[in-house]
């Protein structure tokens, strides 16, 4: 009966000890950039913009459950596009502080396109595409915009990963 409930004991503490190792490993932040495979990419208008500024909301979700990925700084290679044509608006960083975001299932990360909502608009752009933060660089992502929304100014803002 000792050994039985000696042997119990054991068989639990290890069995638990597997448990949260495994737990843990699964948690652990992830140094490897996340490609454009990796990362699926939503463009909304954003409800909560800025006074005197306009945006839209670049959402990164995990392609996979098991996607387990970095992200950091800004998306770079910004292109507006329509009718397969790039559309004449330049991006610049916002200059906000990065830091990187683990990307993985259930755990979504954002930016931003964020224009001056007084400005001209100047086009309607039908795609974004752009390199994803952290690289790896010159796997662009090509999203759909939102439909019927112009931008606004020759020059827009994007900002870093969040």
């Amino acid at each position: 009966m000792k050994r039985t409930a000696t042997a119990l004991i054991v068989g639990g503490l290890t069995a638990g000890g597997l448990f949260l190792a495994t737990g843990a490993a699964n948690a652990m932040p992830s140094d490897t950039p996340c490609g454009a495979s990796d990362v699926n990419v939503s463009v909304t208008p954003d409800p909560s913009g800025a006074a005197g500024h306009e945006a839209f909301v670049l959402t990164y979700t995990a392609a996979s459950p098991t996607t387990n990925c970095k992200l950091e700084g800004a998306p770079t290679a910004v292109s507006f596009l329509a009718g397969g044509q790039q559309l004449p608006v330049t991006t610049s960083p916002d200059n906000s502080e990065s830091v990187p975001v683990n990307l993985r299932a259930g755990h979504p990360a954002e930016s931003r396109v964020i224009q001056r909502s007084a400005a001209a608009p100047s086009a309607t752009p039908e795609f974004v595409t752009f390199d994803l933060p952290t690289g790896p660089f010159g796997q662009p992502v090509s999203v759909a915009w939102p439909a019927g929304e112009p931008l606004k100014g020759d020059n827009v803002q994007v900002t870093p990963v969040s």
